[in-house]
């Protein structure tokens, strides 16, 4: 049994030297990463930070150019004075020039590196993404703010769900076209969101401005807040969307198909112009919201079909109550022809803590 131990301690010994050993402080860990179009070529830029003794943070950048994207990492590597290291990647961009020509051989390379997560957010700039990733955001360096700023957008406002994972599945399914946030830097200091970039099986054909935000999330994913501001007549009310949900069903009886959306919202009244807010005037609001919701949705539905981009998967809903579905003939003649009709229903949970 001694012989026994004293030969495992050995082995265990031996190979533990057969590791390679990875220090930190050895290491540029990448947050962010970034993809720009720039004369036909593909210019890469990556954002590592350095932690400073006084709990700073700051953010080293790395840009290079190639032809293919293959090349770009072993030029960059040149430029890094150690190792750069994938494992810590927040977010990837790309920049709306290399969007609008096409990037899903990129997002092949990211989702076959088994060092990325399948979580990490991705996005479109309008913009540089060089330049975007050059700025000072926050104190907890870019990559991370800018991981945060998406996450809070996707939480609590009109951003829907999207990272790696998403975006990967939606791009090779055959009934559903996919979609990314837009970052925008407003200075050397801040960002915002300033649209939703749509794709077909190529690339970015049509942008979803701030103002349409909130009923493409009605269509493709749920709320959980976001603010929307409703006229009647002469008064305003703000209200806070703090619950939602959507169904789509597809009536086969008719030809060509009709496409039932179903929109569920739960709201609360934050503000209203008037003086008083009663159960008579609450229902007012609530057919207003109501109007308005399927005015707007069925509008942003007519655009992607006119496209012949399908962002909500209404060809998967199809399939599924089809018999040889045929993919082709959907794209090519079915698709355009099928009818809307959306039925949201609101209803107005609270209205405010005055009442």
């Amino acid at each position: 049994m001694k012989k026994i131990l004293i030969l495992s301690s050995v082995l265990i010994f031996i190979l533990s030297g057969c590791v390679q050993q990875e220090i930190i402080d050895k290491q540029n860990i990448e947050t962010a990463v970034g993809f720009d179009l720039a004369d036909g070529r593909i210019e890469g830029t990556v954002l590592y930070p350095t932690y400073n003794t006084d709990k700073s943070v700051t953010n080293n950048i790395l840009v290079t150019e190639a032809k293919v994207s293959r090349d770009i990492l072993e030029k960059l590597e040149k430029k890094s004075d150690q190792p750069l290291v994938t494992g810590s990647l927040q977010v990837v961009l790309f920049g709306k020039g290399l969007a609008r020509r096409g990037f899903f051989h990129l997002i092949d390379s990211l989702q076959r590196d088994p060092n990325i997560g399948s979580r990490i957010h991705l996005a479109v700039v309008d913009g540089s993404t060089s330049s975007l990733l050059m700025g000072k955001y926050g104190s907890t360096g870019n990559g991370v703010y800018i991981k945060d700023l998406l996450d809070h957008n996707m939480k609590y406002l009109d951003v829907p769900r999207q990272n790696l994972h998403l975006f990967g599945a939606y791009l090779f399914e055959k009934g559903r076209t996919t979609y990314l946030p837009i970052i925008k830097q407003v200075n050397n200091s801040e960002l915002e969101i300033s649209g939703i970039a749509l794709f077909n099986t190529k690339r970015m054909v049509m942008e979803i401005p701030p103002s349409k935000m909130f009923n493409f999330k009605l269509l493709v994913d749920r709320h959980t807040a976001g603010n929307q501001t409703v006229n009647l007549n002469k008064q305003q009310v703000v209200i806070r969307s703090i619950n939602s949900s959507n169904s789509i069903k597809v009536n086969k009886k008719k030809k060509p198909y009709e496409i039932v959306v179903h929109i569920n919202i739960e709201g609360i009244i934050r503000e209203y112009t008037g003086e008083k807010i009663d159960n008579k005037i609450m229902d007012k609001f609530e057919k207003a919201f109501n109007k308005k919701i399927k005015r707007e949705t069925t509008a942003l539905l007519k655009d992607f079909q006119k496209r012949n981009i399908d962002p909500v998967g209404i060809g998967e809903r199809v399939e599924n109550v089809s018999r040889h579905f045929d993919w082709d003939k959907w794209w090519n003649s079915e698709y355009k022809n099928v009818t809307f009709k959306v039925k949201p229903k609101v209803s107005i949970v609270e209205s405010g803590t005055v009442e």
